[in-house]
């Protein structure tokens, strides 16, 4: 079997591109470690420190000068929080202390943190992962309460459930006069019925998808009236993300959306607001596919310049979607489908980038800075490398694909075939790996992000050699890389 990670964590082959010393005038040495000095005795609040949280959270370990307190949210799930702590490398007794938010009881989380940092100086509050969120937020501005402060920061959003709700930002953009998404939110049958009858035009195709959630997990394409309704009572049922076990389990009550399909090319942009002041600090192409069945499967994702192909556009539009929901600081991860009809709002994720983290070595290799160091320098250290980046990526110094793997055989897994994955890391633009499962553990029929069994990243200086090992990566996955167990 291919030499495996321990899970979540990045393989990199030897000899591949380093960062460059410096681009647009930003030493990367101090860009890798934003936290140059401060007085001792200050401490970080991360919330769910999930994912990409993971890499925050030892970045912020490796500065040395801080220690951290963990807010566990009522969203995340029990089994991953005790993970964290194995993944992370990190015992509880590494922090100043581990704290469980339960749901309604946010004074007593309050004051859990502040008996916890007692003689400490509070440098901030910031969110790992999706669960958080809304947590951050109110942990942020509770403790600016209560200390008389107001340096801690949360997003800004006069309606916080804009944070994670899809109806909610489609209608606060569509308010002030943005492209929105076709849509109605339903929460029974009648407005299903209603739907169907205002968009009764023949041949129309439809997206039926969770009010609110992460991951895909849900996103069903519809071609018919009875496909529609198939998807909603699914939705409704919490059909749809069973095999997530309890990961979306905070997600029962919401409604379902019913929308009008976007036909077009996804994008995501990666960006980071400082105090109203916004910088995008990658964007990133999709390549979505037909795949067992699921209209929606991600096979990958290209790192774009604002020179491409509609980019400039789809930046200018996202400014403003940021502008009209009142998104005034932190990181902000949004999806945006170019059409016909220009850019359009898939949905907003007010939080770092996802997919573990993967995409900060290699954002940092191709534009010189990322967003996770970006959002750590605008809390931690003033923004002062922030105020010296471009506000859109103007130039890549290599360019990148992150390649999701994918399985079209489920079972127990017995190996990772060793020859198929030879034959990966033999690309010139191979640059790393990561698996989401091991020897013994279930595999999934690839359908959506939480039954992707992996990624591969390619990085090269040469984008048309990308292309070709991205084609060739595509083969070799389609042959298959995983032998289940009979």
């Amino acid at each position: 079997m291919a030499p495996r990670p321990e899970p979540f964590q990045t393989m990199v082959v030897e000899g591949q591109p380093a960062a460059p010393l410096t681009n647009m005038g930003i030493d990367l040495e101090i860009a890798s470690s934003v936290l140059t000095s401060s007085p001792l005795q200050q401490v970080v609040v991360l919330v769910d420190p999930m994912s990409t949280g993971v890499i925050l959270q030892d970045k912020v370990f490796d500065a040395g000068i801080y220690d951290v307190v963990i807010v566990w949210s009522d969203r995340s799930q029990p089994a991953a929080r005790d993970k964290h702590f194995k993944n992370s490398g990190r015992s509880r007794e590494d922090f100043a202390a581990v704290i469980t938010h339960e749901d309604g009881e946010l004074e007593d989380t309050l004051l859990a943190i502040l008996a916890a940092t007692t003689n400490m100086t509070i440098a901030a509050v910031m969110c790992g992962s999706e669960f958080g969120v809304l947590l951050e937020d109110q942990i942020a501005n509770g403790l600016n309460q209560k200390l008389g402060t107001t340096h801690l920061r949360g997003s800004g959003i006069p309606v916080l459930n804009t944070k994670v709700d899809k109806h909610l930002q489609a209608n606060t953009i569509r308010a002030n006069g943005l492209n929105a998404v076709r849509e109605k939110l339903a929460k029974c049958e009648d407005d299903v019925q209603a739907f169907l009858e205002e968009n009764n035009e023949e041949g129309a195709c439809f997206v039926v998808k969770p009010q609110t959630g992460a991951g895909s997990v849900g996103v069903t394409f519809c071609d018919s009236r009875k496909a529609v309704w198939e998807a909603y009572y699914k939705i409704l049922a919490g059909e749809h993300k069973a095999h997530c076990r309890n990961k979306y389990r905070h997600y029962e009550q919401a409604g379902v959306l019913l929308q009008e399909y976007l036909k077009g090319t996804e994008y995501i942009v990666n960006s980071v607001v400082n105090n109203g002041k916004i910088k995008t600090t990658a964007m990133w192409k999709y390549d979505k596919r037909p795949y067992n069945g699921a209209a929606f499967v991600c096979f990958s994702k290209e790192l774009q310049v604002i020179s491409d192909p509609n980019c400039e556009e789809i930046l200018e539009y996202t400014e403003k979607v940021l502008k009209a929901v009142g998104f005034e600081s932190g990181a902000i991860h949004a999806e945006v489908m170019y059409t016909a009809r220009g850019p359009v709002l898939v949905e907003l994720n007010c939080r770092l980038h996802g997919g573990n983290g993967a995409w900060v070595r290699p954002a940092e290799i191709c534009m010189g800075y990322d967003q996770l160091t970006m959002l750590m320098d605008c809390y931690l250290n003033g923004g002062k490398i922030f105020d010296n980046i471009p506000s859109r990526p103007i130039t890549a110094n290599s360019y990148c694909q992150q390649v999701k793997m994918r399985s079209h055989i489920e079972g127990v897994l017995k190996t990772v075939i060793p020859s198929q994955f030879e034959r990966i890391e033999a690309l010139p633009s191979y640059y790393s790996h990561l698996f989401g499962v091991s020897e013994g553990d279930r595999l999934l029929k690839t359908v959506d992000m939480p039954s992707v069994p992996g990624e591969v990243t390619l990085v090269h200086s040469d984008k048309d050699q990308l292309a070709v090992d991205y084609e060739k990566l595509n083969e070799i996955l389609a042959e298959g890389i995983f032998e289940v167990e009979a």
